[in-house]
């Protein structure tokens, strides 16, 4: 049966990463980048939000590596991101506090303003042609951040409700 895993936390992310990486890819993740060899059912103790192992720093940066070296997503470092993010829309003092309505809203607003820089960016017209000049690079980098900021407020506002 299936556990449930508060979102967002580093077990989530942790979960998330071994159904990428399966057993041999956690471990030869780990032996790739620490040179630690450890068998992946530690990890999944770690992902498993009853038992009190804790994966280390080191360990998650080297499994996020991993996972992005075989095309997916970095499962923990988005859970890291989401925890301070969500600790920062809990924390009346920092003001940052948004319903699903609020980021609905600029999540739409971000998309198009990522679609904006895209296209023109790839315009033949723009300075590099089709190809995206160092300049335009810099600013897709930072579309593309904002996009994820604001993803991460949404997965908290829904996780939330």
């Amino acid at each position: 049966m299936a556990k449930s895993r508060k979102i967002p936390s580093i077990e989530n992310g942790l979960y998330e990463a071994i159904g990428m990486l399966k057993d041999i890819g956690i471990e030869e993740a780990i032996q790739n980048h620490t040179g630690k060899k450890k068998s992946a059912s530690f990890y999944r103790s770690c992902a498993d939000p009853d038992q009190t192992h804790a994966i280390n720093h080191e360990d998650s940066i080297a499994i996020d590596l991993e996972c992005l070296k075989v095309g997916k997503t970095a499962p923990m470092l988005s859970s890291h991101e989401a925890i301070v993010t969500k600790f920062l829309l809990n924390n009346d003092k920092v003001g940052l506090n948004k319903s699903l309505s609020d980021v609905m809203n600029e999540l739409n607003i971000i998309i198009g303003e990522f679609q904006t820089i895209v296209h023109t960016a790839q315009s033949p017209s723009s300075p590099g042609g089709i190809k995206l000049t160092s300049e335009e690079k810099i600013k897709v980098k930072k579309s593309i951040t904002k996009l994820e900021q604001i993803l991460l407020h949404f997965q908290i506002a829904v996780g939330e409700n």
